[in-house]
C-alpha cells in the first residue's frame, strides 16, 4: 500500500490519476503532484493514516471526511474524493483535491521574516479577509480543529484553506505525540486541552494566532523549539499574549484589538462568530475626526490596562490550578497507597469475625487539604489519621541576614520548607489512638518522579534526656513537626526512626487496639 511516482490512484468514479512528484509530508502523510489522465488536469494528492485505533474512530473519519466533500469556496481547498482504504484495497487511504501552487502561508511568513519587513495593514486586512471567508465555508459544514499556518495554501495569490475534515486524525496523531502531530499543540485553545466539545471558538483562536503571526511574524507564545506538551498546554492556559503592536508598531489599533480577542482564553470574550470579526476589523475604515487621535490615546491605555488585568486573572487561575492538581496528587496517594490497602485490610477482617465490624470512615474530597480518617475498632477505640497538605505560604518565616552591622539584627522573610533527608515535605500527619501513641506519617519529593512522592513513617520514643516521658511510640503533633523534623539524628529528648512507608506498620497498630 505505497504510493510512488508513476503510480495510478483512483477517484469515486474509477477515473485514473498519475502520480506525477512528491510535494512534500504533513502532519500525517505525505503530498503528491498528480495528473487526471483524461484531461491532463493537476491535482494534489495527501496519503492518510491507514491504521485507526479502533472501527468507531474509522467511522468518525469516515463520516467527518464526507462532510468535507461538500465544503465550497474561494478560499477553500476543493476535496474531490476521499479515499477511506476500501474502494481500492491495493491503495492506501488519502485524498484528492485542488492543486495550489504557490505553497502554504508558514512559507509565506518565513519569507518576510527572512527579508525583516512586515506586512502592510492592507496586505493584512486583504489575508484576514480570506481567511474569515474560508473559515465561514468551512464552520457552516464542520469544525476544522488544526488551523495553523502549514495548513493554509496559495493559489495564485489566493489563499485556500486546506485539511479540514481530518480532526479526527490530527486529534489521534497529536494524543500520540508523533513528531508531526505535535505542532498542532501550539494552537490549540485551552478548552481543548480539556477535551472539550469542538466549537467554532477553538478555531477562532487558533485563526487568532494565525493572525498573530501574520502581524507579528512570530508565534504569542514564542517557546524555545524544544518546548514540550507541558510548557505548550501552560502557555495556552496561564500565558498572557503580548500585543501585535508590542512586536510591529505599524499595526493599526483596531488590528491588534481584534487579533488579542481572537485569542482571549475565556469562552465567553472570545468572539462567537467570523462575521463578528469582519465587522470589527472595518472600524478602521471610520472617517477621522478632530478627537480620533485622542480616541486612539486612549484605546491604548485601556488596552494596556486589561492586558494587566488579563495577566493578574490568569496568574490566580493558574494558581489555582496547581494547587488542585498538587491537593488531588497528594489525595490520590493517600487513597491509593495507604487507605485503600486499610480498607481491604479491615474488609478482610470484617467478613472473618461476626461478633463486631470494624468501621472506617470515608475518603473526603480530592481537592481537600486537610485528610482525616476515623477508624472505630470493635473494642470501642478509636484510631485517627490525619494529614495536611504543606504550601509555601505557611511557611514565610524571618532569617538572620547572612551579613549585618555590630549590634545589628537584620531579618529578612524567606520561604523556609520542612525537609526530610533534604528532600521537601509535601504533607504531613499522624495514626494514633487515644493515648496519643502512634507514629507520624510524611509524603516528601521524589527526586526520581516529578509527580508523585514517596511515603515514610517516624516512629518517635522518649530518649531519657527529657524530664517528661511520652506513651511510645508518639506521634509529633503538627505545631511540633517543624521543629522536630531538624533534630531527627541530633542528640535529643527523643528519638526518631524513619522508616519507608510499610503497611505492615498500619496493620500492626490496628492489631494492638483491637
Amino acid at each position: 500500500m505505497i504510493i510512488l511516482p508513476n503510480s495510478f490512484v483512483y477517484d469515486s468514479e474509477n477515473h485514473e490519476y498519475k502520480v506525477i512528484e512528491p510535494l512534500g509530508n504533513g502532519a500525517f502523510g505525505y503530498v503528491y503532484k498528480i495528473q487526471k489522465q483524461s484531461d491532463n488536469s493537476i491535482w494534489a494528492l495527501k496519503t492518510l493514516p491507514s491504521n485507526f485505533p479502533s472501527q468507531e474512530q474509522l467511522h468518525a473519519f469516515i463520516n467527518e471526511s464526507s462532510m468535507a466533500l461538500n465544503v465550497n469556496g474561494d478560499n477553500t481547498v476543493k476535496y474531490v474524493y476521499i479515499h477511506d482504504g476500501s474502494t481500492y484495497p491495493q491503495l492506501p487511504p488519502y485524498i484528492i483535491m485542488e492543486f495550489a501552487n504557490g505553497g502554504t502561508l508558514f512559507d509565506l511568513i518565513e519569507k518576510a521574516k527572512n527579508k525583516g519587513e512586515f506586512f502592510s495593514n492592507s496586505e493584512l486586512l486583504n489575508y484576514f479577509n480570506q481567511l474569515i471567508n474560508g473559515m465561514e465555508q468551512i464552520n457552516t459544514v464542520l469544525v476544522h480543529r488544526d488551523i495553523k499556518p502549514d495548513n493554509i495554501l496559495l493559489n495564485e495569490g489566493v489563499i485556500k484553506i486546506s485539511d479540514f475534515g481530518l480532526s479526527k486524525v490530527v486529534h489521534d496523531s497529536t494524543r500520540q505525540l508523533t513528531f508531526k502531530g505535535f505542532g498542532a499543540l501550539k494552537y490549540m485553545a485551552p478548552e481543548g486541552w480539556k477535551n472539550e466539545k469542538n466549537t467554532i471558538q477553538m478555531d477562532i483562536y487558533a485563526m487568532g494566532i494565525t493572525f498573530f503571526e501574520l502581524a507579528t511574524l512570530q508565534h504569542p507564545y514564542n517557546l524555545n523549539p524544544d518546548a514540550d506538551l507541558q510548557q505548550w498546554q501552560r502557555a495556552h492556559l496561564f500565558n498572557t499574549a503580548p500585543s501585535p503592536k508590542t512586536i510591529n508598531n505599524s499595526v493599526n489599533i483596531t488590528i491588534a484589538q481584534v487579533i488579542l480577542k481572537m485569542m482571549e482564553k475565556s469562552v465567553s470574550k472570545r468572539y462567537k462568530t467570523w462575521d463578528e470579526i469582519r465587522r470589527d476589523l472595518m472600524i478602521q475604515d471610520l472617517p477621522v475626526t478632530k478627537n480620533t487621535e485622542i480616541i486612539e490615546n486612549m484605546v491604548n491605555i485601556r488596552l494596556a490596562k486589561d492586558r494587566s488585568i488579563s495577566e493578574q486573572q490568569l496568574k490566580e487561575k493558574k494558581e489555582r490550578e496547581e494547587r488542585t492538581l498538587y491537593l488531588n496528587t497528594i489525595n490520590y496517594q493517600y487513597a491509593n497507597d495507604i487507605y485503600n490497602p486499610l480498607k481491604e485490610f479491615i474488609d478482610e477482617f470484617n467478613s472473618r469475625y461476626t461478633q463486631g465490624k470494624i468501621t472506617i470512615s470515608s475518603l473526603g474530597s480530592m481537592e481537600t487539604d486537610k485528610i482525616i480518617t476515623k477508624i472505630h475498632l470493635t473494642s470501642g477505640n478509636v484510631l485517627t489519621i490525619s494529614l495536611n497538605a504543606l504550601f509555601d505560604e505557611n511557611f514565610i518565616r524571618d532569617v538572620s541576614a547572612e551579613f549585618s552591622f555590630p549590634g545589628e539584627n537584620r531579618t529578612f522573610k524567606r520561604v523556609v520548607r520542612p525537609v526530610l533527608n533534604n528532600k521537601k515535605v509535601q504533607a504531613w500527619g499522624y495514626l494514633k489512638d487515644h493515648n496519643n501513641k502512634g507514629f507520624n506519617i510524611l509524603l516528601v519529593e521524589n527526586p526520581e518522579d516529578s509527580t508523585y512522592g514517596e511515603w515514610f513513617i517516624l516512629k518517635n520514643t522518649n530518649s531519657g534526656f527529657g524530664r517528661t516521658n511520652r506513651p511510645e511510640p508518639f506521634p509529633f503533633e503538627f505545631n511540633e513537626l517543624e521543629k522536630e523534623l531538624p533534630l531527627i539524628r541530633a542528640t535529643h529528648i527523643y528519638n526518631t526512626e524513619v522508616i519507608a512507608l510499610n503497611l505492615q506498620e498500619f496493620y500492626e497498630f490496628i492489631v494492638s487496639n483491637v
